[in-house]
């Protein structure tokens, strides 16, 4: 997790970067929505190029395997963004697929306000850490999600594939994406053992909270996170999985697990394809 950003510094580099906007929309090279600089770094990275270019990489896989699928993102369908961020892979969608009804949502407020006043034909809504989400029954024809489920703890992972089984209609399709075994190799920092790889091997699931501190370090808290983690209010960590423990247990809430493509999304994640029968 990256350090906390104080206020002075977020405000100093927030402006260095609308500078740095203002002169590459004049340039002709940015001409899409660019959220906060305290913003792109709860999601994405630390740079405009960061965040356009890790869209990319994340967007192309999903949208690629939806056509393969035959979902059809030409015509009038209904696209659910589940953790949406400020938008990394919606900027993409959006600009590449412009028939489909798009809807969004995400816990922290802030990056669904920044979605609300730059996507303004988009469906944005803020949910809580725990499901309902605040969509019909059967009313996606798809939905993705980045960066989410590797992130959301075990006791919480049936519940929220529960609700996206509950949103998606009859015949649709779910792009989630984990961390597994690529992933883990860039994590010897969380997972540092060669007994975590084994533990790994035996369940098929490794999780490890992120560790938060008060200002004395004398206890466990969120406090000091707020501005990074708005909206999450419980257990938020890392976990890895491999497709074995997915094609197990993810079938237990209904879908069909079509597909896990180890590595493909932003050159670190898996790409899980969920499909609900009609």
């Amino acid at each position: 997790m990256r350090p906390i950003v104080k206020e002075s510094a977020k405000l100093t580099l927030n402006a260095v970067q609308a500078c740095g906007v203002v002169l590459g929309r004049a340039a002709g090279i940015i001409d899409f929505p660019v959220p906060p600089n305290s913003s792109m770094r709860k999601t994405s990275g630390r740079t405009v190029q960061n965040y356009y270019f890790s869209g990319v990489s994340c967007y192309l896989p999903i949208a690629t395997v939806a056509l393969q699928m035959g979902i059809r993102l030409h015509d009038e369908i209904n696209i659910l963004d589940f953790g949406c961020g400020v938008g990394r892979q919606l900027l993409q969608f959006t600009r590449n697929f412009a028939a489909p009804a798009y809807f969004a949502c995400d816990v922290d407020f802030s990056a669904i306000g920044f979605i609300a006043r730059n996507y303004p034909s988009v469906t944005s809504r803020t949910n809580k850490f725990d499901p309902p989400l605040p969509f019909e029954a059967d009313s996606m024809d798809m939905v993705y999600s980045v960066s989410t489920f590797s992130h959301i703890n075990p006791e919480h992972q049936e519940e929220w594939l529960r609700e996206l089984f509950r949103v998606t209609r009859p015949g649709g399709y779910c792009f989630l994406t984990t961390e597994g075994w690529t992933a883990f190799k860039k994590l010897a920092d969380v997972f540092p053992s060669e007994a975590a790889e084994r533990e790994l091997r035996a369940k098929g699931i490794l999780y490890k909270e992120y560790d938060f501190y008060d200002g004395a370090k004398s206890r466990k808290s969120l406090s000091p996170s707020v501005e990074l983690l708005v909206g999450i209010d419980q257990s938020y960590g890392n976990t890895v999985m491999t497709p074995e423990f997915i094609f197990k247990k993810w079938v237990q809430v209904g879908f069909t697990v079509v597909a896990v493509v180890e590595g493909i999304i932003d050159y670190r994640q898996d790409l899980v394809v969920l499909h609900k029968a009609s």
